[in-house]
């Protein structure tokens, strides 16, 4: 017995030590760096009512008017701060002013903004519902004050209307009322400037340079007609046109003389006649007056007076004929048949009124 004893007892001595194991710890989370993660582990302590958590993450985002780069997470992050603020006691002095600054915010961003609901705390939404009625009762009270403003420039002009209006119908009835000139045209003709011996200068109204060119044509073409006659009775050509031909009873140089005295009268003629067209064509006036009246403007039938747009109706057994200014398509001009006289006998004429 004492022998196995001894042997147990060595046994156990001989075993050897056994050590403990070192207990094993937990890393700690990483700290969130987007703006995602910072909402996201926001609304985790929000959920868990770790109300300080809440605001050291959000308020650095949010303090001092700063947005976010998404608006879905701003306006997520502006709720859960202001509910957070609301819920925090260490901060209850001053959480009912934090929060109303977040929620106006919110307001701002969009005049229909509304929280979700059954989503935060009762002092959230209490907090809600007050400033949106303030803020609907001072868009209201603005509202009617520039209704107020409104009506107010509404009878101010009203009263500028119709003193305009009473100046209108003054206006209207001393411009009916005044005298205006009437004058009636005529078109003339073109074709009668083309008849010479001044008769184009006569039809334009010209009577001196008329009669200028009248007597000058008639003086420059009797005296080259007769010297033509005395031409024709006095000399005569023996071979035709052929040269030294030509045979006068007053002598050669006499006859030659004569035939280019006649020559130059006859192209100094033709050319009176030229000048007498053309400068006719050149002074010609299209139009002619032939008479010129006043009368008021009320009286003219194609009257110009203003009626909102509308010509005047013409009074019941008023004449539509009243004078106005009108432009007569039709000339003067008459060419008539006429009788004359010749000598030794009579015969028929043109007779020529314009």
């Amino acid at each position: 017995m004492r022998i196995l004893a001894c042997s147990l007892a060595l046994g156990i001595a001989v075993a050897p030590p056994v050590h403990a194991r070192p207990p094993t710890t937990t890393a700690p989370p990483a700290a969130p760096v987007t703006e995602g993660d910072k909402l996201n582990a926001a609304i985790q302590a929000w959920s868990q009512g770790n109300w300080a958590r809440v605001r050291a993450l959000l308020e650095p985002m949010l303090q001092d008017g700063r947005k976010l780069a998404d608006p879905l997470h701003e306006e997520a992050a502006l709720r859960y701060l202001s509910d957070a603020t609301l819920q925090d006691p260490d901060i209850a002095a001053m959480s009912n002013e934090w929060a109303t600054g977040y929620i106006k915010r919110l307001l701002a961003s969009s005049p229909d903004w509304r929280p979700p609901a059954d989503t935060h705390s009762k002092a959230f939404y209490d907090l809600y519902n007050s400033l949106r009625e303030e803020r609907d009762r001072a868009s209201s009270n603005q509202c009617k004050g520039e209704r107020a403003a409104c009506i107010a420039d509404l009878d101010e002009l009203k009263v500028r209307y119709n003193a305009l209006g009473i100046d209108h119908l003054r206006l209207r009835s001393a411009y009916e009322q005044q005298e205006v000139e009437v004058v009636e045209k005529i078109a003339r003709n073109r074709a009668v400037a083309l008849v010479p011996f001044g008769v184009g200068h006569f039809y334009n109204g010209r009577k001196a340079l008329g009669a200028a060119f009248l007597a000058g044509e008639l003086a420059i073409g009797g005296a080259a007609l007769g010297l033509f006659i005395a031409r024709v009775t006095r000399c005569d050509r023996l071979s035709g046109y052929q040269p030294g031909s030509l045979y006068c009873e007053i002598g050669e140089k006499q006859g030659l003389a004569l035939r280019n005295a006649e020559q130059a009268m006859g192209i100094i003629f033709l050319g009176s006649l030229a000048l007498d067209i053309v400068l006719a064509q050149a002074l010609f006036r299209p139009f002619s007056t032939m008479k010129r009246t006043r009368v008021r403007r009320s009286e003219l039938s194609g009257g110009e007076v203003e009626t909102g747009g509308k010509k005047p109706a013409t009074a019941p057994g008023k004449a539509s004929g009243a004078p106005s200014s009108r432009l007569r398509r039709s000339d003067i001009l008459q060419v008539t048949p006429a009788t004359t006289l010749v000598p030794g006998g009579g015969g028929l004429g043109v007779k020529i009124r314009f």
